[in-house]
């Protein structure tokens, strides 16, 4: 009996071992297999454009994986992303104190949480940061694009243009362009104040840094306006117009202040010029009422040639209102009713739309409020617009 007890316990030993190691194996493997899962299942939500759900199993499969540098980065910005800033924050903190981090990977962490920071609202603590990154080579672009947006959100538009002027040489033309934002910016602060000298000063610093700055010329044609300079104030509103068809409506304001007569011969020629390079059915409209004025005039005509070109609710309003003639009133009363059913839906309409998000308004925005893109708001325009 001991003897076989003796052959049997090697038997069992190795059993033993083979059972361990097998089931270690199964384990990784079923490790292995739930990242693979958690990874995969990301991809499928990120394509079935469910990024929130994708974010979560990007964090489960992360979280799962191994502790590398990449990967706590990786995990710490999804953390961010998902608007946990405080995990996000307490992640990027640990790697600092990582001792094993080269240099570069310490500057990183640096700027990762100075993002943490602006997402948590301690602009404070993510300037004192960037501060100390933006003389680094490597870090120069990055942490200065951060710095000028932490100015932005700060509305402290003067440290804004300070850094875009110290870092223009890495910072690209979308940073120009919206360093001429932060000078009209601050040009608008100074009219309020009265300023018109500065005011004019940083409008024209706002077209050297960015030569198709519409805002800063329509800045300048309303100090020229101002100043009864109609002829300056002419070639700017020329040149917006020729810089985009996307500033007619406020283009036939300006042109409305500079010749406030409405039977002026200049107003007429000058909304007839605009109507020809911009094809905005508000000017257009305002044009016909002004050859209305003129008894042998050929509005009718004019109004419906431009209209099958130009298909407007706009449009079509104003052509109502052109047939209303003669002593047939109840036809009269028939085409009245109806344009009020169409100029009811022309008020509910909007002028402008975010090219990149799709926010929707009746005043121009230079900086989207939505997605704080500048310069995305664009004049909607076909049958419901301009």
């Amino acid at each position: 009996m001991f003897e076989l007890l003796f052959i049997l316990l090697p038997i069992a030993a190795a059993y033993g071992y083979y059972m361990g190691r097998h089931s270690i194996g199964n384990k990784k493997q079923d490790d292995k297999h739930h990242k693979n899962i958690s990874y995969l299942s990301g991809v499928d939500y990120l394509l079935d454009d469910d990024k929130s759900k994708a974010v979560d199993k990007f964090i489960d499969y992360l979280s799962d994986a191994d502790p590398s540098f990449e990967n706590s980065l990786a995990l710490a910005n999804l953390f961010r992303k998902r608007g946990e800033v405080d995990k996000a924050i307490n992640l990027h903190s640990a790697l600092l104190k990582n001792t094993n981090l080269d240099v570069s990977e310490h500057e990183i962490s640096n700027l990762e949480l100075a993002r943490d920071f602006i997402s948590a609202g301690l602009l404070d603590r993510a300037e004192s940061i960037l501060q100390s990154l933006v003389d680094i080579p490597r870090m120069r672009k990055d942490a200065a694009m951060l710095l000028i947006n932490l100015y932005e959100q700060e509305r402290d538009f003067n440290k804004a243009i300070e850094v875009a002027l110290a870092y223009r040489d890495c910072l690209g033309s979308m940073a120009l362009m919206r360093l001429g934002h932060y000078y009209c910016e601050v040009a608008e602060q100074e009219l309020a104040q009265g300023e018109y000298k500065k005011a004019q000063s940083l409008f024209l610093h706002a077209i050297d840094v960015d030569e198709n700055s519409v805002r800063a010329r329509l800045g300048l044609a309303k100090l020229a306006i101002k100043n009864k300079n109609i002829q300056e104030a002419m070639t700017f509103i020329t040149k917006i117009t020729s810089i985009s068809d996307n500033y007619a409506l406020l283009c036939l304001d300006l042109l409305k202040s500079c010749y406030p007569n409405l039977a002026d011969p200049n107003l007429r020629q000058a909304i007839e010029s605009l109507v020809r390079r911009t094809k905005s059915a508000q000017a257009m409209s305002f044009y016909i009422q002004l050859i209305e004025q003129d008894p042998n005039n050929d509005a009718d005509l004019i109004l419906f040639s431009f209209l099958k070109e130009n298909p407007n609710l706009k449009l079509f309003s104003s052509y109502m209102a052109l047939q209303v003639k003669g002593d047939d009133s109840k036809a009269n009363e028939a085409i009245l009713q109806l344009k009020s059913l169409v100029d009811a839906q022309i008020s509910r309409n909007y002028n402008y739309a975010c090219h990149n998000c799709g926010f929707k308004s009746k005043i121009l925005f230079w900086q989207c409020p939505s997605c704080r893109r500048w310069d995305s708001m664009r004049t909607i325009k076909g049958l419901d617009g301009d």
